[in-house]
């Protein structure tokens, strides 16, 4: 029986209804420079053709499909992935998105030269708007390494690809779904809270990840209620697990929540850097 070699990284893309987009997200996968990889693919109970289209690439043993019997949101579907992973590495690929041919053998690589207290590496990402049959680049967004957790807490953007230390997932609990709307919204964001108070992130730039816009994304006008009520929590949450130092100010930026200042029981106050102009 062929045995497949040794992969170090396994690639989790969670699905609900992406027809359109999941087989450019698998072939991105497919084309990758480093060819040592595992593809987990949770399906979490689309009734569109997304499940024909995903066993098509079943011939490669390298691809492993799930299905979820009921739409329970990204987070559990995360967290399905997470019990089932065996490699010491692993980055999560939506499924509307594609990776960059030398994504993984760079962020391996950059890995493997880290300390173990280090639990994410990302890189920077491209976004590209969905204009008919075309594709058009709108920007490149450069992110940026993060002096420690707090500054991560003012950080307004998700740092992007998310290349993670299996352990270090596994260690904070996986993705947290004990949160409002139990992981549908702003289960990505928590995580990452929930980890930079145990260790360190790591920034390569280097572009990597390809994000698409399109007007089923469920980062909408619509959905932007819900992650503030998420992030909200989480911030208040992780807070008091960090030795409850500082009390959250919020504020709102076009919608969307961002931490405002942070103040201590003496007063002391942290300003958000990005929201203010360095003193």
């Amino acid at each position: 029986m062929y045995k497949l070699p040794s992969s170090l990284v396994t690639v989790v893309t969670t699905v609900y209804n992406r027809e359109n987009y999941i087989a450019h997200s698998i072939n991105s996968v497919l084309q990758q420079s480093y060819k040592h990889w595992k593809l987990h693919i949770i399906d979490d109970a689309s009734n569109d053709n997304t499940a024909e289209i995903i066993k098509s690439y079943l011939v490669d043993p390298r691809i492993k499909y799930t299905y979820l019997s009921k739409n329970q949101g990204a987070g559990h579907a995360l967290n399905v992935a997470l019990s089932s992973i065996d490699t010491p590495y692993f980055i999560t690929l939506d499924s509307d998105d594609w990776l960059d041919p030398e994504a993984l053998e760079i962020l391996v690589t950059e890995m493997q030269n880290q300390p173990k207290s280090t639990s994410l590496i990302y890189g920077n990402m491209v976004s590209w708007e969905e204009t008919g049959q075309n594709l058009i680049q709108l920007e490149v967004k450069k992110f940026k390494p993060f002096s420690d957790k707090y500054d991560f807490i003012f950080y307004p953007y998700m740092p992007c690809p998310r290349f993670f230390r299996t352990k270090a997932v596994k260690k904070v609990g996986g993705i947290p779904i004990d949160i409002p709307y139990h992981g549908r919204f702003g289960e990505d964001r928590c995580l990452l809270l929930k980890l930079i108070g145990i260790s360190n992130f790591h920034w390569v730039d280097k572009n990597l990840y390809h994000a698409r816009r399109h007007r089923n994304n469920i980062t909408t006008d619509e959905n932007i209620k819900y992650f503030a009520k998420v992030i909200k929590y989480m911030v208040e949450k992780i807070l008091l697990q960090w030795g409850d130092k500082y009390v959250p100010v919020f504020c709102d930026i076009y919608g969307w929540i961002n931490v405002k200042e942070l103040i201590n029981k003496n007063g002391k106050i942290l300003k958000n850097p990005y929201l203010y102009n360095k003193e």
